[in-house]
């Protein structure tokens, strides 16, 4: 075989292998979800960090790829690094939708559900909103450009070929969702909180005024109150999701053998 067609060959396989490991992370991450960018804007996103990417690594020596199946296997290994990394993301941000959801559904207004594209359900618009305040604000504090930088120095330890999954991984997964449901806690508190001041509130009036619809006032009270709350605690609850994020990313890179700097 000709010297150029192998290394033509040689170069193709290494733009493949990046971009499966740069596109996993692309497709999965909350804020370039099919919600917000449509599928063919994040493949172009994505080839085109490929494209850049790999003339980083021309001439570097790549396994032997002699079957389709070991092409496969390859990219593959390639593909899970870049979805550990997104995935992670993507289980936090859900924290802050499972405070929606707990909110919307003790406070009645779940009966306003709007469609998420997202996750392809029905959520509350407390859950849209704190979900999209905990991004903007993530977003902010350049912690995309932190997801970045961990999957393009895990290229330093892992260049293109030489994928593996850490050892950790599933531990790590696990305690992302453990943090998920805590963040979905501490962000449904103080509202949550409210609301149970109100309920006990009504509860008293209607002991006082038996023939006081309480059904129909807790109701109105819970809807004004939520959205006051929600107007006062929104961006305090939206911090909550900052650190757990930033904790995870540098738990990936240390998982795959990054020192964090």
């Amino acid at each position: 075989m000709s010297p150029w067609i192998v290394a033509y060959l040689d170069a193709f396989l290494l733009f493949v292998l990046v971009l499966m490991r740069l596109g996993s992370l692309v497709m999965t991450l909350p804020w370039l979800g099919p919600g917000v960018l449509p599928w063919q804007v994040r493949v172009v996103l994505a080839v085109t960090g490929a494209l850049l990417v790999t003339p980083l690594f021309f001439g570097q020596s790549l396994p032997p790829v002699d079957n389709l199946a070991m092409l496969a296997l390859l990219m593959v290994r390639e593909a899970l690094l870049g979805v550990a990394l997104g995935l992670a993301i993507t289980v936090l941000v859900a924290g802050m939708q499972l405070a929606g959801q707990a909110i919307g559904q003790t406070s009645g207004m779940s009966l306003a559900d709007v469609a998420d594209p997202t996750f392809e359900s029905s959520v509350p618009i407390a859950a849209q909103l704190l979900e999209k305040s905990a991004i903007v604000l993530f977003l902010l504090i350049g912690g995309h450009r932190q997801v970045l930088a961990a999957l393009l120095d895990s290229f330093t330890v892992m260049p293109p070929g030489e994928a593996r999954l850490p050892s950790d991984l599933m531990s790590l997964l696990g305690e992302v969702v453990a943090t998920s449901f805590e963040i979905g806690l501490r962000a449904a508190a103080p509202v949550m909180a409210a609301l149970l001041a109100a309920t006990l509130l009504v509860a008293l009036i209607s002991r006082s005024l038996p023939q006081l619809n309480a059904v129909v006032v807790g109701l109105n009270l819970n809807a004004l109150l939520v959205l006051a709350a929600l107007a006062l605690t929104v961006g305090v609850a939206a911090w909550v999701l900052i650190e757990p994020a930033q904790q995870a990313v540098i738990a990936w890179r240390s998982a795959v053998g990054l020192v964090q700097e």
